[in-house]
């Protein structure tokens, strides 16, 4: 056999280097932290110091979802190392993993307990995957830096971060080529927003990169927001109920409107007046029982593209069916767009995403321009 497989490397085809990667087989960690994005659908900027206010508000755990939603799509033929319980092991024992769990944990998880179990795995694997948001990415990247590669399953409320894939599914696609070997790495920006509404840098992650399944870092939108505006003036309708999102563009359109707009919330607005400030998902939804006639304005994030997802979990699933496809005004500066081939949607609902897929108009400075939706 392996006169063979080295008689096709002669010729181009590198089949005995993946051969012996398959001998042995690849040790990944994963690391879940089980409450990171639980703050998102109840209005919150994120869940770092905020768990028992999260939990007063109703809130209900993201990130083990997400977890075996990645775990689903993972070959099975590796050794995964875990930590024990909801940061791992469960979501790997429910899609028929057996993992090598290490470590202890209490009832309820931390930080701490995210570096902890970086530092213990980091000996044992040659890649960890968590699945958080950007406050989980500081604490890894606190710990280990860029000794090892690392990649993540979005599940926190930012994830302005470049060291997540695009979404659960892609990350899986993602660790799959790197256990054949079929992988790049590049240092990837760690970044999070800490008593400010600019996200800052806090360090670089190696991190596997395959073109178009990991997203880049959130970078701001410096295009011509005026020209917006302008536009957006000529659709306004001060009869209907405007849902605006986060995001610079969509603040500079509430501001300029006379609206007291949040820059990180979901603020609803109906001629003139404030009809809930900073929203979280029950108060949209009240909104929509209420009143017929209601449009959601949101803005892609600059960098990366996505729609939602993304900053904006208050506009979940249940929220965007009942709006409907055909209400949500898309607003953005022609300069951003020219960095996006298509504009990203990653619901947590995979047939949602599926439905909001193909084209759809964006309002700019320069008119509408038709793009490309993908999940």
């Amino acid at each position: 056999m392996d006169k063979i497989l080295e008689f096709l490397k002669n010729y181009g085809i590198n089949a005995l280097d993946e051969y012996k990667r398959w001998l042995r087989k690849i040790r990944i960690g994963l690391v879940v932290n089980p409450i990171a994005g639980m703050g998102g659908r109840v209005g919150l900027k994120g869940t770092d110091n905020k768990y028992e206010l999260a939990l007063k508000l109703g809130a209900k755990p993201v990130a083990p979802k997400r977890a075996v939603d990645f775990l689903k799509h993972l070959i099975k033929d590796i050794e995964l190392y875990t930590y024990p319980k909801d940061m791992g092991e469960n979501e790997a024992r429910e899609v028929g993993f057996n993992p090598i769990v290490v470590g202890e944990i209490g009832d309820r998880t931390s930080s701490e307990d995210t570096k902890r179990a970086v530092k213990e795995l980091s000996s044992m694997v040659e890649l960890i995957v968590f699945v958080g948001g950007d406050g989980t990415a500081r604490d890894i990247c606190e710990v280990i830096g860029d000794k090892i590669p690392v990649i993540g399953v979005p599940a926190g409320v930012k994830m302005y971060s470049a060291v997540f894939a695009l979404n659960p599914k892609a990350c899986a696609r993602v660790v799959n080529e790197f256990v054949r070997g079929n992988v790049s790495f590049e240092l990837r920006e760690v970044m999070d927003v800490e008593n400010t509404t600019s996200p800052k840098l806090f360090g670089y992650m190696k991190v596997p990169v395959i073109s178009d399944l990991v997203q880049n870092v959130k970078v701001p939108d410096k295009g011509n927001k005026d020209g917006v505006l302008s536009n957006f003036l000529r659709i306004f309708d001060k009869n209907t109920v405007y849902i605006f999102g986060p995001g610079g563009t969509t603040y500079h359109l509430a501001k300029s409107l006379g609206f007291d707009k949040t820059l990180l919330g979901v603020d609803v607005y109906l001629n003139g007046k404030v009809l809930v400030r900073d929203a979280n998902e029950k108060d949209i939804i009240n909104i929509l029982d209420k009143y017929n006639n209601v449009k959601l304005v949101v803005t892609p994030i600059g960098g990366q593209g996505f729609l939602f997802g993304r900053g904006n979990l208050q506009i979940s699933p249940i929220v965007l069916r009942r709006i409907g496809k055909e209400n949500i005004i898309i607003v953005s500066t022609a300069d951003k767009l020219k960095s996006f081939d298509s504009l990203k949607v990653d619901t947590g609902d995979e047939e949602l995403d599926k439905e909001l897929e193909g084209e759809m108009n964006v309002l700019t400075d320069i008119g509408f321009i038709r793009v490309k939706i993908k999940g």
